[in-house]
């Protein structure tokens, strides 16, 4: 079935609640698929990015039409809200708080589950490990890492694999922004790459050769993603400014300002008490030696791993019939 986006049927509503950071108030936007009072735990989803959207985890309403388990999405704030933000505003506790906000506001924080994919499985396995308590009683990690280090030894790893001249291309762009060959044909919007924006023609067209082996396979890749890749333009902070300027997320990240640069769970990952499901590809770019440090640590952890010749980074796009029902087994079937 088609759940990219709500029918008039399906029971929603969005709204927005005031998040208080210091003396200064943001909106958080959400949106609730299904019904908070039907007594079935409901699962609250955090997006990728940082600085993209919701719109990326929209399939996920499948679980509410097909087994009306209640999804709640939210847009995390961004540069945009506060584009005047020093780099220290950004922390890892700023979006653990919003989304505890978010939580209490709901009245669900005292029973749900939590589904974190790419960066939003960076956020959910922080909260999860540092702030341990029974109202979260399941955890989904899909795409996602465990430390900063392991996922950009993996990131290097796949582009030393990659064909020539891609790699060489690849390799020169990020070591000499400033060299480009020719714009980006502006009569091609929808470029299969996170770097669709990049001012040179042969690194897109380089991206676009790597995105498709590590971050997905689909052509064209679907419009979810391209929408929540469109909301990133601007809205990313300078760790992700890989979304909007060229560069990947990797070396993004290696920036010294950034609060991902040396970020590594692994220390608290034996605090997590929910029940755990962790979902990867041997082909994702967030490659397997970053994912194993959650299967070794976390006391409940089921791992499943999918087929590298079918699934990369987003496996609910590329196999969604198994990515979900390897979901509703897990929250339905599984012991808190």
């Amino acid at each position: 079935m088609n759940a990219s986006s709500p029918s008039p049927n399906i029971p929603q509503h969005e709204g927005t609640v005031d998040f208080m950071v210091g003396d200064k108030t943001f909106q958080t936007w959400y949106m609730v698929v299904g019904d908070l009072r039907n007594n079935i735990r409901p699962l609250m989803t955090l997006h990728g990015g940082p600085g993209m959207s919701y719109y990326i985890n929209m399939s996920h309403l499948t679980l509410w039409c097909m087994w009306v388990i209640p999804v709640v999405f939210y847009n995390q704030i961004a540069y945009r809200q506060y584009p005047e933000s020093p780099q220290e505003f950004w922390t890892m506790d700023l979006y653990k708080d919003e989304l505890d906000n978010l939580l209490t506001h709901l009245g669900i924080r005292d029973n749900f589950d939590l589904l974190g994919h790419s960066w939003g499985g960076v956020l959910a396995s922080d909260y999860a490990s540092t702030r341990p308590h029974p109202g979260l009683k399941h955890l989904i990690l899909t795409g996602t890492f465990a430390s900063t280090q392991l996922y950009q030894e993996g990131a290097a790893h796949w582009l030393e694999k990659l064909s020539s001249p891609y790699r060489e291309i690849i390799k020169e762009y990020r070591a000499n922004p400033s060299h480009h060959d020719k714009p980006v044909d502006p009569g091609i919007p929808k470029r299969r790459t996170r770097c669709f924006n990049a001012d040179s023609e042969k690194y897109v067209e380089a991206m676009e050769v790597y995105d498709g082996l590590h971050i997905c396979n689909l052509n064209p890749w679907p419009e979810e993603l391209f929408i929540s890749l469109k909301h990133s333009k601007g809205n990313g902070m300078s760790y992700s400014s890989c979304l909007h300027s060229g560069s990947d997320f990797s070396t993004a990240m290696s920036n010294s300002s950034t609060f991902l640069k040396d970020w590594d769970s692994t220390p608290h990952l034996k605090r997590i008490i929910a029940s755990t499901l962790l979902i990867s590809s041997p082909t994702d770019e967030m490659w397997k030696p970053s994912v194993r440090p959650f299967f070794s640590n976390i006391p409940k952890c089921k791992w499943v791993e999918f087929d590298g010749n079918k699934s990369t980074h987003l496996q609910q796009f590329e196999e969604p019939e198994k990515y979900f029902n390897i979901l509703r087994e897990f929250l339905t079937h599984t012991s808190e």
